[in-house]
């Protein structure tokens, strides 16, 4: 399932208040690291713009299949920054970029590999020669340990939720079935309740490299939990990719 309005309807309005401790920051200097004189950049999934508003390029794009997450981004501002709706698997734009990124494990929505491979593809066709495609996702310890069969909360001034990660019926997926208690914004002692589902699934790290060899792209680095020294390795939470138009 990819992110849309039908799932988004509510989610979008308290998105940024949810994801308070989402560390943007980690992801951007992970994507300058590999600016070095290129000028353009394209942010896939790139929801209310919290990471897209901070991209130091001279031309920023950024799309998102929700009309109404990128509603949010755009009142954030800056004005100069290209918001559309579109879907990764089949987005298509007149022109090149020399970063294209998919971050906060954007790919983990494409529910099989020829989803995955229908992304490789539509980036391939909009990467430069010298472009770099960096992405995110899920490894399989934080599959099997952390999203499986287990059940989180929290709770912000105005907002708790009750999260039951659920494993799905397909290796390696999960199924986020949330339930939020919102503020009323006039009594502060009645709460509204809705619910939102989302289905993400993710990969073997052989798995992965061999959709991005047979999609035509080659991994220039791989590597895991933040920092470009940690190599892959069977207990790491999330795997980053580095890829390049294959020679």
């Amino acid at each position: 399932m990819l992110r849309s309005d039908s799932v988004y309807k509510q989610f979008s309005k308290y998105y940024d208040e949810l994801t308070y401790d989402m560390p943007h920051e980690l992801w951007l200097d992970i994507i300058h690291q590999y600016k070095g004189g290129r000028n353009s950049v394209l942010d896939i999934g790139c929801g209310t713009g919290n990471l897209t508003r901070l991209l130091d390029f001279d031309e920023v794009y950024g799309f998102d299949q929700s009309e109404l997450m990128l509603d949010e981004a755009r009142g954030k501002g800056p004005g100069t920054i290209n918001y559309f709706t579109g879907d990764m698997r089949d987005f298509e734009l007149e022109r090149g970029f020399d970063v294209i990124c998919a971050t906060v494990d954007v790919l983990n929505y494409c529910k099989d590999p020829e989803e995955v491979m229908q992304v490789f593809e539509q980036v391939k066709n909009h990467l430069n020669e010298d472009g770099v495609f960096i992405f995110d996702i899920h490894s399989v310890f934080k599959m099997e340990n952390d999203l499986n069969d287990v059940t989180y909360s929290d709770e912000t001034e105005h907002i708790t939720y009750i999260w039951h990660a659920i494993a799905g019926e397909v290796p390696l997926s999960v199924i986020h079935d949330l339930t939020f208690f919102v503020q009323d914004e006039e009594s502060r002692e009645k709460y509204r309740r809705f619910t939102e589902t989302h289905i993400q699934r993710t990969y073997k790290h052989k798995d992965m490299l061999k959709m991005i060899d047979d999609a035509g792209l080659s991994v220039d680095l791989a590597f895991s939990d933040f920092d470009l020294e940690n190599p892959v390795t069977d207990v790491c939470e999330r795997i980053f990719y580095v890829v390049k138009k294959a020679l």
